[in-house]
């Protein structure tokens, strides 16, 4: 291994030369950055596992590392005030306008902005510091989420208001994800960087299954201003967990073109890459066609079974134990198992999934398919997201972080069109349409992208 390539102390499973020939060195710890383990610490500190940590065998490796458990911790917390707000914030503007169309122009209001942002996102995390760069976006969700909640309290809330955060939010976003996926490879090195992203997905996962159904319990006890009280408690825990972290500061020594300049350079790196163009394209296609049924659920639910809050909760709780699990398996995938096989199979689970849900409307019914629909979203995003940043060299690695959140703001190009054939046709016709849609684009992909196909 190259001594510009500090590795864990526990031994990663596999060697430098299975690595793809693009990849550039990594340097776990950022220039200038200062550590707890002293000012010249150069490598992650690792605890040694032993006994019954054994069983969990390298799906967990990653959190031996102090750093990465302190960063993983912060985001599970700000995470499950975001699935919270996710859930409140569906019910809320159905309770006030009782129409699908505007739940779910609300819903992708935060899509516009992430896209906007993550054209210059990626360049401007390349020159903050980091960890700052973190905790600025967290609090800004702290200040966002006492603002509403104050609003629904003195009962001056409108679905505009709601909109208004949702954007605001949105841009949040694209500045907060691909600072923390730069982050997350200096941590932890190379050799554990697609485990550790996997692992990150874990901890949305979990808290897309447990925050929403304590969401809805508290929506119908505190009501809707005090989740968002609790959305904005959770975040500043989530700031104090980040401060512990080391600072990581940019390459001083590194080039600074324009932000446009800089940003196109970033999509000429990514045309060159057909493999990473064809991972990106791919995760793009299955966010567009699968993440309405997600965003739109809380309406979905209501229309479709009148369920109360707590039994909409238990529909996107379950949904997160399918992604868990999904996360979890896809953790422990290393390189030669066919994953460019694994990402693709997560979209005809998907449709899979949303057939089934629209054939069958019965709640008992929806609450198994939210298991499929889960492992379908953690196929998808987890091993999407591990995938491209192994494929990415060093230099270019905060650009295409950038590049895959802006698929998540393409996501009102299928929301909104699938709210609307939800107001024309009903939400089972329009699920069902969306499903046959999503099973046909996913065999066409199969055939055409050769190379995720055959990535190992």
């Amino acid at each position: 291994m190259a001594a510009s390539e500090p590795a864990p102390r526990r031994a990663a499973s596999l060697s430098d030369e299975a690595l793809p020939p693009d990849l550039g060195s990594l340097n776990p710890v950022p220039s200038g950055a200062s550590l707890p383990g002293g000012a010249g610490a150069t490598e992650p500190q690792v605890t040694q596992k032993g006994g019954a940590s054994r069983l969990f065998g390298r799906t967990f490796e990653s959190l031996s590392i102090r750093d990465y458990r302190l960063l993983w911790l912060s985001m599970m917390t700000g995470m499950s005030g975001t699935q919270m707000q996710m859930l409140a914030r569906g019910i809320l503007v159905y309770d006030i306008t009782g129409s699908f169309a505007l739940t779910g122009i609300v819903s992708a209001g935060f899509a516009p902005a992430m896209l906007i942002g993550s054209v210059i996102s990626g360049t401007l995390t390349e020159r903050i510091e980091r960890r700052t760069l973190i905790q600025a976006t967290q609090f800004g969700q702290v200040l966002l989420a006492l603002s509403i909640g104050l609003l629904v309290l003195m009962d001056q809330i409108i679905w505009q208001h709601i909109l208004a955060a949702s954007v605001i939010q949105g841009a949040f976003f694209a500045f907060m994800m691909p600072a923390r996926q730069v982050v997350i490879p200096k941590i932890v090195g190379k050799k554990l960087m697609s485990n550790a992203m996997s692992l990150n997905s874990a901890a949305m996962s979990f808290t897309s299954m447990a925050a929403p159904a304590v969401g809805g319990v508290l929506y119908g006890v505190i009501g809707a201003e005090g989740v968002y009280f609790v959305v904005a408690a959770l975040n500043l825990v989530a700031i104090g967990m980040t401060g512990l972290l080391p600072k990581f500061p940019p390459d001083p020594n590194a080039p600074r073109p324009s932000i446009i300049a800089n940003t196109i350079e970033g999509l000429a790196y990514v045309r060159r890459n057909r493999t990473l163009m064809s991972v990106i394209l791919f995760v793009a296609i299955g966010t567009v066609l699968s993440m309405p049924f997600r965003m739109l659920l809380p309406a979905i639910s209501s229309d479709v079974f009148d369920a109360s809050e707590f039994e909409t909760g238990v529909l996107v709780a379950v949904m997160g134990i399918g992604s868990l699990i999904g996360a979890l398996s896809i953790a422990a995938l290393r390189q030669g198992q066919k994953r460019g096989l694994v990402l693709m199979a997560s979209a005809f689970v998907s449709a899979f999934g949303l057939v089934v849900f629209a054939s069958l409307p019965f709640y008992w019914v929806a609450i198994f398919v939210m298991i499929f629909m889960g492992v379908g979203e953690a196929g998808r995003f987890a091993l999407g997201q591990a995938l491209s940043m192994e494929l990415t060299d060093d230099e270019h690695r905060a650009r295409v972080a950038s590049l895959f959140q802006m698929t998540f703001g393409l996501m009102p190009l299928g929301i909104l069109p699938v709210a609307l054939a939800m107001e024309l046709f009903g939400a089972e016709r329009a699920l069902f349409g969306l499903g046959i849609i999503l099973l046909t684009t996913s065999l066409f992909s199969l055939g055409i992208l050769r190379k995720l196909r055959q990535l190992g």
